[in-house]
């Protein structure tokens, strides 16, 4: 769902530090900067400056120093995950940046600052077998059993990103208003930046889209231009969130997330063969660098396999 400037993040302080908040909503918005990007870093900006009034800081953006980025950090560390200091650490080091593009006069206070340190994670990859089990929930032939197989094939099959799936559009009396086309077996999806990406399907995944298709023609909603429908209209990103989460607790598999299927799907494409350079086309990545962090939990794994297969010993 596209943000508003009413939907942006607010700040209201006596320097100058809440008018630049909005001139940098403004900024991303106008370079296709993605809404759940804009919130996230756009409200680590809020969160900073609401914390800096409510110490009798500076909220003049020249007079920031980085001993308050320091404090700040440190108060969120006290009550938080590190990931969510990270993420706040990020989202007000690209403010500063920002700011600094604009103003050639001015240096980041967090020009000289690390971003707090990250556990190592080990995501969880699910099996082939662990995917057909969440599937097997799906086989009734009640309109969510059908959407839910239709969706977790979709998210599988493409390895998209949750709010790029929700996003897909559809309609049943125009064929340019449709993201999936079921002729050619592409899907349509809107990445970051807004970069467009066509993802292929398999038959399977296929099948299953037009078996949700047919139940969608009698849903109450059916003249909504999403593809996605639930039980009140739109099934939005955070239906989708519960949905699959919903699923994952009928067979044991606790907080299972849609970005669980994208990195298997990463694994797998991997294991199977597929060309780092397509995977990579496929994700809508355009750095080496985000392969490699969803390889990495796996890369051992791969390896083994590999090195199975080749024989090298067995040559001699």
């Amino acid at each position: 769902m596209a943000l508003n400037l009413a939907d942006a993040p607010e700040l209201v302080t006596p320097g100058d530090l809440g008018d630049e908040l909005a001139s940098f909503v403004r900024a991303m918005r106008a370079n296709n900067v993605s809404p759940n990007t804009v919130l996230a870093y756009g409200g680590a900006v809020r969160q900073f400056g609401t914390w800096l009034l409510a110490k009798g800081y500076p909220t003049s953006v020249a007079a920031i120093e980085p001993r308050h980025v320091e404090e700040w950090i440190g108060s969120i560390l006290e009550k938080s995950k590190p990931a969510t200091a990270h993420n706040r650490w990020r989202g007000l080091q690209r403010f500063f940046n920002w700011y600094a593009e604009l103003d050639d006069a001015f240096t980041s206070p967090m020009r000289k600052l690390q971003p707090p340190r990250l556990p190592k994670l080990m995501p969880r990859v699910l099996t082939f077998d662990e995917i057909r089990t969440v599937l097997g929930t799906c086989q009734g032939t009640a309109f969510e059993d059908r959407r839910d197989n239709a969706l977790i094939r979709v998210l599988f099959d493409t390895g998209a990103r949750r709010h790029e799936i929700a996003a897909l559009r559809y309609s049943a009396t125009d064929a340019d208003d449709r993201d999936v086309d079921l002729r050619r077996g592409l899907v349509h999806v809107l990445g970051k930046g807004g970069k467009d990406n066509y993802i292929a399907l398999t038959n399977r995944t296929l099948v299953a889209v037009e078996d949700y298709l047919r139940a969608r023609r009698k849903h109450d909603h059916v003249a909504l231009p999403w593809l996605w429908l639930g039980r009140r209209g739109r099934l939005t990103d955070s239906g989708i969130a519960q949905a699959i989460r919903d699923r994952g607790r009928r067979v044991g598999i606790a907080d299972l997330h849609a970005h669980d299927f994208r990195h298997a799907a990463t694994h797998h494409e991997l294991s199977a063969g597929m060309n780092e350079a397509d995977v990579m086309s496929k994700r809508g990545w355009d750095s080496p660098a985000m392969l490699r962090r969803y390889a990495s939990t796996t890369a051992n794994e791969r390896a083994i396999a590999s090195s199975r297969k080749l024989a090298l010993g067995d040559k001699l």
